[in-house]
């Protein structure tokens, strides 16, 4: 950061235009291999905006310039780097373009950190703002590690042509931040720090007034509404219909449908998928009791997500809930992990799953399916893992390959697997000689509002119905 901004700073004061995405003033040669930034029209945009900013002489010198370093992130994670890093980006964007407001400036560097340049917010708050997103940053990926933190670089003023820095890691700067009351951060409900005046602007910060545009409003209806429906799921050693997995589905209105971590796919907010983990949880609970009371016996499956389990403000919240499910209920449930990305440290993993193992009989992960180690799963406490196969009968030959790779790595960590999506008879027959006990799909039951009893299902049932497959 500070070779960039020493670069951009020098050469506005030689030449008096602003530098390209080369770092060249006004040329439009070949991009510097030095530069950490990547190039493309809309970073020649943006370092335009950014060097209108730093050339206001107050930007530097009131701290709104910030460097937010994920190598001790990094670090921390280890080998998990390269597997996370696309989850780790994504969610770093998704909470930065959550705190940032629109005049702000944001570039992710070829090394993956994040500069950060506050248009309006005074040191203080730029400062509280920077340390909110390392914490939830953190707490997404690391939990309660106490050890692990970010480093946060703030230009502090410019000296013979130079900007000096200052460094200080995120804890600190959240111990020692005082809210001020003329601070243009205050802080929300849940003590995140939200900006009050400058997410309303009438232009970009050069003079010229950006137009106020017509925009889309469609009812809830029209995006979709997520509710819960129950997959029955085949038992083929004991031939049995006993258990129904609990998943989430997003339908519109022309009665299409997406199903399971494809429905989420829409969600970034934490509450919202807390919200609907909360409300399958409570549902599913609630219709076990009811067949419990009825003398039926059935194994229910219930979904949470990984940002549910992850940070503690959503967690808690969830656990609560836990903890009021009857001791006899517990053992005939099952908590199906999703959207848990794909090299999860295994003490991290060990850690969530020690939350919710106490409240279950087993616990699954839905992963990919494609063929893959799982060593990493396996001596945590995770029971199974649910993959769910590809609906393209044209290459059901080679998934049927891919899938007894899948079997002879699941039963390699000792792991029982559940393959769901099955259409066709000759899945679910493959999926057998594979050494898959458990199969979902339609081949095996639709999407229903309820789960039934448990019913015996036996393969004359199976080819009872007249499929085509």
């Amino acid at each position: 950061m500070q070779r960039l901004l020493r670069r951009w700073f020098s050469q506005a004061g030689a030449s008096g235009s602003p530098p390209t995405a080369a770092g060249r003033p006004g040329g439009a040669g070949k991009p510097s291999p030095a530069s950490p930034l990547e190039n493309g029209e809309e970073l020649r945009a943006l370092e335009q905006r950014l060097w209108r900013l730093l050339m206001q002489p107050a930007v530097a010198s009131t701290g709104r310039v910030h460097l937010l370093d994920l190598g001790m992130m990094r670090d921390r994670l280890g080998s998990g780097w390269l597997a996370l890093r696309p989850r780790v980006l994504v969610a770093a964007d998704a909470i930065i373009d959550r705190c940032l407001a629109r005049n702000d400036i944001r570039f992710k560097t070829a090394s993956d950190d994040f500069i950060l340049v506050f248009a309006t917010l005074d040191r203080h708050a730029a400062d509280l703002v920077c340390a909110r997103i390392a914490q939830e940053l953190l707490q997404l990926f690391l939990g309660d590690d106490r050890a692990a933190d970010l480093r946060i670089s703030t230009a502090v003023g410019v000296a013979d042509g130079q900007i000096q820095f200052e460094h200080a890691l995120a804890k600190v700067l959240l111990a020692e931040a005082r809210p001020r009351p003329d601070s243009a951060a205050v802080r929300s409900a849940d003590g995140s720090p939200v900006m009050s005046g400058p997410n309303i602007h009438a232009d970009d910060g050069d003079g010229k007034v950006r137009p106020v545009l017509r925009q889309l409003q469609l009812s809830p209806e029209d995006a979709g509404q997520f509710s819960i429906r129950y997959r029955p799921v085949w038992d083929i050693g004991k031939l049995v219909i006993s258990t129904y997995m609990g998943t989430p589905v997003r339908i519109f209105p022309d009665g299409s449908f997406l199903e399971g971590t494809a429905a989420l796919n829409s969600l970034t907010d934490p509450m919202e998928l807390l919200r609907l983990d909360a409300d399958a949880l409570v549902e599913s609970v609630e219709i076990l009791n009811g067949l419990f009371r009825n003398r039926s016996r059935l194994m229910m499956s219930v979904p949470v997500c990984f940002e549910t389990l992850a940070a503690r403000r959503t967690r808690l919240p969830f656990l609560e809930i836990c903890q009021s499910i009857p001791d006899y209920l517990r053992r005939f449930l099952i908590f199906e992990l999703l959207r848990f990305p794909p090299g999860v440290p295994t003490g991290r993993l060990n850690e969530l799953l020690h939350e919710v193992r106490p409240y279950c009989r087993w616990t699954f992960m839905r992963i990919e399916f494609k063929s893959q180690s799982l060593s990493g799963l396996s001596g945590n406490g995770l029971s199974g893992i649910t993959m769910a196969m590809p609906a393209d009968r044209s290459a059901e030959a080679r998934l049927m390959e891919e899938m007894n790779g899948i079997v002879t790595a699941a039963e390699r960590a000792g792991l029982m697997i559940c393959v769901a999506g099955l259409s066709t008879t000759s899945m679910v027959v493959a999926a057998r000689a594979s050494g898959v006990r458990l199969v979902a799909g339609n081949r095996i039951g639709p999407l229903q509002d309820r789960p039934r009893s448990m019913i015996r299902f036996d393969w004359p049932d199976l080819y009872r119905d007249g499929e085509d497959g």
